[in-house]
Order: structure tokens, then C-alpha cells, then sequence
């Protein structure tokens, strides 16, 4: 971890950046080795432009199922390309759901994900259709 990393010596709770979700801000706290900063740093994801990804994600992508946000739609049908799709996960609720606690929890993890190329399965045609 870097000298400027807003969480060295902090309380997981600790707010390190705060993002939008519309009107609604969405803190991406210090956390631990399994959600938050910490976490996200941990598995080397960290920089300025994945920092950038996610206030994107956030604030122009779409909720694809609660909490998970994509800024790229993931690609479907015969796609011939393989998308870079950014996914961020969020927990809006109170930490661990326990009535009370820390709420939001915010960020859980970001990651970026890849839509597979189509697999044609073995058939006695010799083209895909789509």
C-alpha cells in the first residue's frame, strides 16, 4: 500500500472516496481483505482509472440486479467480439444486515468482466446461425 492510501491505519469504516448513484451518495469505505478499499487494493485493482470506473459505473451504468452495476451492457447472442464489461457490487443495506449497523455499507468489490466469444457447439452444420 502506497503513502497515500487514505486507509492505512483506519477503522473499516472509514469512508476512503465517496461516489454517486444518482442522487445518492455511495461510500466506498476502508473495509477489510473481503469488501471495501482493502479489498479492491488487495487483489492489485487499484489506480486512478479504476477509481475513475467506478464513479462511472455508478453514476451512468445500470443496475443490472440489486447492488450489481454495469457500465457496459454485456454482450448477448452472437456477439463477435468478447466485451469489457465494468462491474461494481454494493450493499445498500447495513453492514453484515444487521438493523442498526453501519449503513450503507457501500462498495463491495469492482471488477471488470468479459463476455465470452460464442462457442459453436459440434453439429453436421459447418456455420453458426444467429
Amino acid at each position: 500500500m502506497s503513502a497515500s492510501n487514505p486507509c492505512r491505519s483506519q477503522h473499516y469504516s472509514k469512508v476512503a472516496y465517496t461516489f454517486w448513484i444518482g442522487p445518492k451518495r455511495m461510500p466506498l469505505r476502508c473495509g477489510t481483505q473481503t469488501w471495501g478499499y482493502n479489498h479492491i487494493v488487495a487483489r492489485g485493482r487499484w489506480s486512478t482509472s479504476f477509481k475513475n470506473k467506478i464513479g462511472d459505473t455508478l453514476f451512468n451504468g445500470y443496475e443490472k440486479s440489486p447492488g450489481v452495476y454495469y457500465r457496459y451492457k454485456v454482450g448477448t447472442g452472437c456477439s463477435p467480439n468478447p466485451r469489457k464489461n465494468f462491474k461494481v457490487v454494493v450493499n445498500k443495506g447495513p453492514l453484515g444486515g444487521r438493523p442498526g449497523g453501519l449503513t450503507p455499507q457501500g462498495i463491495i468489490t469492482a471488477t471488470v468482466e468479459y463476455t465470452a466469444r460464442p462457442i459453436a457447439a459440434p453439429s453436421a452444420s459447418a456455420e453458426t446461425v444467429c
